[in-house]
């Protein structure tokens, strides 16, 4: 089914825009945003009635949105939540009928409740009853038609068939709640932490702030600072770490109730009556109480000798048991109305009546009426149409709000606290749990109250014992992956607030349906009571003899002429009731109806029954009453059970809109914590090592722009590597050629991160050299040809998938400009391979997959064509500053820039890290291999040797971004899929470099993997899809999505090798 919606010329720019802009974000599959978008207009303009239209398309659009999300949900109670909130979105508008009945059909399947299906076939029908007024469909009516017919015989046969509910796919947590090992990494630091003294354990716990927000400055930019000190600073006024926000138009509350009353107030949170004088209402706690406590027993209204010789003292003692036993039911269940009472209280009144006692005495002098036992002194038949009535009443509405609850204890946990969070005096200083020094805490703290401490007092009787807090720097519990820090507040689980939010909304228009229906209801019982007072009137002016009276009928009959009449009457509603009621007393209708009929049809009606007894009109007119009272008792609970859900959701609600604020700067916290212990790490190592070994007599000295050296460290994988593809950029400036320094390379330690990928001439000069002396030079050449030529082939066909590449080589190669028509990729890679094939620099190099990578670019960078140099410099070549200031001396050497193509990394350490992390991002894998790339300060330049973390800072970032794993070439079908697995589609660039604006996302366009027999295969993302591309006599294998990858590579044993990234933007 199609949007109803279209853009109108006539609609404002305003309004234009923020269409535009909603469905922009859609597109893009953005819902979050969009969400965002949307609610800022609805906040602001709803209730503006100029804008209905602008916020009817919003509200559709929304209601798309929460569709998409249930089907995306793999919870089945977040589900229903997003089907709730979509179709109360639909609900905004009688013209979405027909995609209002699809969300309220699945919320009935999901359940079971008829409730649902009830509602889904009413709209379906109002849908149908729509076309049918056309003269013409549509052929897109057609199929809506066509689709809704469709979900109205469904819903008619379930609810035939008892609404039997949709048996629970249960998902399989296997993947996600396997077994973490603990990580080399994880076990250096519990080592370091266990040779830490008292007081420097102590220490750590106190973070300076300043510290704190630097750091999250060099991570995040001024974003992240500005947030960061938003943050402290609110948490300084409010003493509270803990707060409410309302996603929808992001103030923060505190204290509670003047949160409720916002969401009340401003979001439609609570039904708002025309008059509350109508509104069902509890029975107060009083009369509540006597139904509990006081005695229920039989009472002798006539005779006791009688009663019992009759026995119906026993059946009235069960009747009256049962009374009671379902009045304390509805009492404990909140849905005792006032209206159910009253309509109670009128059997006493009548049924004592027959023995002279007056109604005056009953509520006035003795105050009977008041008590619930009043009902006592009723007959056995009295009894039955109370419990008749009582037992009618559900006591629970099969509506799902427990899906809603549980949807949102899912959404909700994840966001509890454990640890306290607090400042020291001048609040300079964040100071951890004192807790996490001698134990793991294992109560939430859902205070979060803020306490400003001396740090040396508070800590002073800390036990420091065990090293749970390694543990709980290495749990990753607070990454969600869908909301980081410094990302806005408001977006915290964004679309199941507004969901559930909506779902509230969805009860308040509920609640004001049967309100309607209740003043209808009550608007008849008023035609009535004016119907008997005309009788009451009439009667008092009989003083003529009998044949001479104006009957009742007649009497009622002529005054509703008298007000069909007076057309200009102001309430048309109000008349039309009373015709109604007259109708239906005179024909001793057994039931009231509204059906509202034509007036004139009405009148003839009337008249035609206006010889009727005076007695038939009075004893039809006193039976409908009753009926009507009957109806009103019923709705009053109805209504009562409707607001029980309201408030169980309203509640619900203010759960989601809690904000802990620890949790979102604790994962950068930690960050900074783990940072500082790493280093610490590494410097204890490096000590430890020195002392072991005696002092090194050889040195290998060879060219390099740095003075730092790989270190062994927890992380750190001891193999052997016999060949660096870290090689210089081929005319590099004379600045970074003077500024080379000697450095010491460790033996056989090398960590997790590889070296650059960068490159030199120097390297192929040496190789060609080589050759030149060897002998059958020819044969050497054409084994070397044929050994790289499937790397070479798979390698240029991922090249050529890049966008941006492709357009570039179109602009530059001139066989191509007039051939546009053929297929491009085809042609650039068949021109391009046979120039490469021929070239020496190809032929000269190993097999190694990257050092090919160094080659093409080398070649396209050796050209003497202008085009080509600028096509690497401006696609490929990454301009990166390594800065390190030594945390021992405060020295900060200015190491100049470095220019390469990508990074090198182990696909090993990769794995180790995902396996021990679970959830955690590729990017943050590459980011804390770095981590563990430390820095010598340099004894030469005037520093104190003490290794330090590397910053890496870059000053460009190409359109391509090259990623480069390492394998071993023995990994199981088991460790390449769990590799494969810590990959991602997508990588934030801002993460693993600083000196980026935030989300600078990029995105895997295609790869180049490794078979069993060391066969090359090239995947591809093509039309929104994956394929695997192998030597030309084998056509393309469809592969599916980026899951289907992962599954491709671990059952076909495909090492992934390079990954081309593309910029997203």
């Amino acid at each position: 089914m199609a949007t109803p919606f279209f853009m109108d010329d006539d609609d404002d720019e305003e309004s234009q825009q923020i269409r535009q802009l909603s469905a922009d974000q859609i597109a893009q599959g953005d819902h979050i945003k969009a969400l965002e978008v949307i609610e800022t207009w609805i906040s602001s303009a709803h209730n503006n009635k100029k804008k209905k239209k602008i916020l009817d398309f919003l509200s559709f659009q929304q209601g798309h949105i929460f569709t998409k999300q249930a089907k995306r949900a793999e919870n089945i109670a977040a589900k229903f939540a997003f089907l709730l909130g979509s179709a109360e979105c639909y609900s905004e508008n009688v013209g979405f009928s027909s995609f209002c009945a699809a969300p309220l059909y699945g919320l009935g399947c999901l359940i079971g409740s008829p409730l649902y299906l009830k509602k889904s076939v009413g709209k379906a029908k109002e849908y149908l009853s729509v076309l049918a007024s056309f003269d013409e469909l549509s052929s897109q009516e057609e199929k809506s038609l066509k689709d809704v017919k469709c979900i109205l015989e469904a819903a008619e046969s379930r609810i035939a068939a008892g609404s039997p509910k949709d048996p629970e796919v249960s998902v399989s947590k296997n993947s996600k709640e396997k077994t973490k090992t603990e990580s080399d990494y994880v076990r250096g630091l519990r080592s370091y932490w266990s040779g830490l003294n008292v007081e420097s354990k102590r220490k750590f716990m106190e973070v300076s702030i300043a510290d704190f927000t630097s750091y999250v400055q060099r991570l995040y930019g001024t974003e992240g600072r500005d947030a960061l000190e938003k943050v402290l600073g609110s948490v300084r006024k409010c003493k509270r770490w803990r707060l409410w926000v309302c996603r929808s138009c992001s103030q923060e509350f505190l204290p509670l109730k003047k949160f409720k009353n916002h969401l009340e107030k401003e979001h439609a949170a609570k039904f708002k009556p025309s008059t509350t004088e109508h509104m069902a209402q509890m029975v107060d706690e009083a009369w509540a109480g006597m139904v509990s406590v006081a005695g229920w027993e039989p009472v002798d209204t006539a005779a006791a000798v009688e009663m019992i010789k009759t026995r119906l003292e026993f059946v009235k003692a069960k009747f009256l048991k049962e009374i009671q036993l379902l009045l304390v039911l509805f009492c404990e269940r909140k849905i005792l109305s006032c209206g159910l009472r009253d309509w109670m209280m009128r059997f006493p009144i009548k049924y004592l009546a027959r023995f002279e006692v007056s109604k005056h005495t009953l509520t006035t002098e003795c105050r009977l009426a008041e008590t619930p036992q009043s009902i006592c002194f009723l007959g056995r038949s009295e009894l039955e149409q109370i419990l008749d009535l009582l037992k009618r009443i559900k006591c629970e509405r099969e509506d799902g709000r427990e899906m809603i609850c549980r949807a949102v204890d899912s959404f909700c946990s994840g966001a509890r606290v454990k640890e306290k969070l607090d400042f020291d005096e001048q609040c300079s200083s964040l100071l951890l749990d004192k807790r996490l020094l001698r134990c793991e805490i294992a109560q939430f703290d859902d205070e979060g109250t803020v306490s400003f401490l001396n740090p040396n007092d508070h800590y002073a009787k800390a036990h420091a014992r065990g090293d749970d807090i390694v543990s709980w720097l290495a749990d990753p519990s607070f990454e969600d992956e869908r909301f980081r820090f410094p990302r806005p507040v408001r977006t915290h689980n964004l679309d199941i607030w507004v969901a559930v939010l909506r779902a509230v909304q969805f009860t308040c228009r509920t609640l004001g349906t049967k309100y309607a229906k209740k003043l209808q209801m009550l608007g008849y019982d008023a035609g009535l009571v004016d119907a008997i007072n005309l009788c009451v009137t009439e009667n008092k002016k009989r003083s003529v003899p009998e044949h001479q009276w104006n009957k009742y009928a007649s009497l009622l009959g002529d005054e509703c002429e008298r007000k069909h009449l007076a057309t200009e009457s102001r309430d048309s509603h109000k008349t039309r009731l009373f015709l109604c009621s007259v109708r239906d007393a005179l024909e001793e209708a057994p039931h009231p109806t509204f059906d509202f009929p034509d007036l004139e049809d009405c009148l003839k009606r009337i008249h035609g029954r206006k010889d009727l007894s005076d007695d038939v009109v009075l004893e039809s007119i006193d039976r409908l009453r009753s009926i009507v009272a009957y109806k009103v008792a019923l709705v009053d609970t109805k209504m009562l059970l409707v607001e029980n859900s309201r408030i169980s959701l309203f509640n619900d609600l203010i759960r989601l809109s809690v904000f802990d604020y620890r949790s979102y700067i604790l994962p950068p916290l930690k960050e900074l914590l783990l940072e500082v212990m790493n280093v610490a790490v590494a410097e204890a190592d490096l000590l430890l090592e020195e002392k072991k070994k005696p002092p090194s007599k050889k040195k290998k000295h060879r060219s390099d722009k740095r003075t730092s050296t790989s270190m062994s460290t927890p992380l750190d994988k001891t193999v052997e590597h016999e060949h660096s593809v870290k090689l210089d950029l081929q005319g590099t400036s004379p600045s970074l050629q003077t500024t080379e320094k000697d450095y010491v390379e460790p033996d056989n330690s090398l960590s997790g991160e590889r070296n650059p990928l960068k490159f030199s001439s120097d390297t192929v000069d040496e190789e060609e050299e080589g050759m030149q002396n060897m002998p059958g030079e020819e044969s050497v050449i054409r084994e070397g040809a044929a050994r790289c030529n499937s790397a070479l082939d798979m390698i240029l066909k991922a090249l050529l998938n890049i966008k941006i590449l492709q357009e570039d080589l179109m602009q530059s190669e001139k066989p191509f400009h007039n051939d546009l028509e053929k297929q491009v990729p085809e042609i650039l890679h068949s021109y391009i391979l046979s120039d490469l094939l021929t070239s020496r620099e190809v032929i000269s190099m190993s097999s190694d997959t990257a050092e090919i990578v160094v080659s093409i670019l080398e070649s396209w960078q050796s050209c003497k064509s202008p085009e080509r140099e600028s096509l690497v410099t401006r696609l490929f070549t990454l301009e990166e500053y390594e800065r390190m200031s030594c945390s021992r001396c405060r020295h900060k050497p200015n190491y100049p820039e470095q220019s390469s193509y990508g990074i090198v990394m182990a696909a090993d350490s990769i794995r180790d890290l995902k396996c021990a992390f679970g959830k955690i991002k590729f990017v943050d894998i590459l980011k804390m291999i770095r981590m563990e790339d430390k820095m010598l300060c340099d004894l030469k330049t005037g520093g104190c040797g003490k290794a330090n973390f590397v910053h890496h800072i870059i000053s460009r970032c190409p359109p391509i971004f090259t990623v480069v794993l390492e394998w071993e070439k023995h990994e199981t079908e088991k460790e390449i899929s769990e590799t494969t697995k810590a990959l991602d589609w997508e990588i934030d660039m801002s993460r693993l470099y600083e000196g980026l604006e935030p989300s600078t996302k990029y995105r895997l366009v295609s790869m180049v993997g490794c078979g069993e027999e060391e066969e090359h295969i090239c995947l591809a993302y093509k039309k929104n899809r994956w394929v695997g591309v192998r030597h030309d006599a084998f056509p393309e294998e469809a592969v599916g999505n980026w899951e289907s990858v992962i599954r491709f590579c671990g059952e076909r044993k495909v090492r992934p090798k390079i990954l081309f990234y593309e910029a997203s933007h």
